[in-house]
């Protein structure tokens, strides 16, 4: 029996060496490589889009959400029955006044009287920072409607007026409110006339300036103005306070409104103040998010 020679066995040995992939397995393996990358792809796709619109998501959650609050804050602190509503298809604004100091009164008054003057409860902020009239100050009293805020004068009852402009304020110690030393804590403020009725819980107002929320053009924007009877309607100008806004504005929010109105006023009812219901819509890259608000004001006439 023979023995395979040593230099036949290296031979076979090098040509197992050279065998290579065969054509079927190249295409085979491409094949596999394509359909795991494909997997893959899509996968990292995936999660990137949906880390995108989490990401847009959150951030128009977020911008949302902060001006929602500053104005429901602001707006819960107006004089009460202030808001109006004023719009068309292309804008939308909101007014109200904010409430600038809110006190007792012992006596205040009506129209004629002589000397306008009324009684009020001392004022001073947080601080102790004592109230003294500027140029712009009216007072308020028993306000029923947006009518008795602005000053507005009703053609067939003129007399009916809850608003009139404070000329100074006064104390018995040294005449000055600023120094805050009334010994009684009761400080006399000069009007221009009386009111036409009193409080019956004997609430006393005072504001300078009426603010304005408008919606136009998918953005909200702030306006701040002096007290005016007649509601101005901005159609530019102001501060931006949003955007991406995507709103459907009826034609007349005033008689009739609409299902994405931003702003609805709902009237008082014996149990209730009235009270104002926001609602904005902000789309982002196909997000949307939706905010409804109902804003009470906790003072009352």
């Amino acid at each position: 029996m023979r023995s395979s020679s040593p230099a036949r066995h290296n031979k076979t040995a090098y040509a197992a060496k050279l065998k290579g992939f065969t054509l079927v397995e190249l295409v085979l393996v491409i094949i596999i490589l394509g359909i795991v990358g494909i997997g893959i792809t899509s996968f990292v796709r995936s999660a990137t889009s949906s880390y995108l619109d989490m990401t847009q998501r959150e951030a128009l959650l977020r911008d949302g959400s902060f001006f929602v609050e500053r104005f429901t804050r602001e707006l819960s602190a107006s004089v009460p029955n202030s808001v109006r509503i004023r719009g068309n298809a292309s804008t939308h604004c909101l007014e109200f006044v904010p409430l600038l100091w809110n006190t007792f009164y012992l006596d205040v008054p009506l129209v004629g009287d002589s000397p306008a003057e009324a009684n009020v409860i001392e004022l001073t902020d947080i601080l102790g920072n004592a109230y003294t009239p500027d140029a712009n100050d009216v007072g308020i009293v028993y306000p029923l409607k947006a009518d008795h805020v602005y000053g507005v004068v009703d053609a067939s009852n003129p007399d009916d007026i809850r608003q009139r402009s404070i000329l100074s304020c006064s104390d018995d110690d040294d005449g000055n409110c600023a120094t805050s030393n009334d010994v009684d804590q009761v400080v006399q403020l000069s009007l221009d006339d009386g009111f036409f009725t009193d409080s019956p819980a004997r609430r006393f107002y005072i504001a300078d300036a009426a603010v304005s929320y408008c919606v136009r053009g998918g953005s909200v924007f702030r306006h701040e103005s002096s007290i005016n009877p007649t509601q101005t309607l901005y159609t530019s100008g102001g501060v931006l306070m949003a955007e991406n806004l995507n709103n459907v504005l009826s034609a007349n929010p005033e008689v009739s409104s609409g299902a994405q109105d931003p702003f609805r006023l709902f009237d008082s009812t014996l149990r209730r103040n009235a009270y104002t219901q926001a609602r904005f819509l902000f789309t982002r890259d196909n997000e949307q998010i939706s905010f409804l608000k109902e804003v009470h004001t906790p003072n009352v006439p």
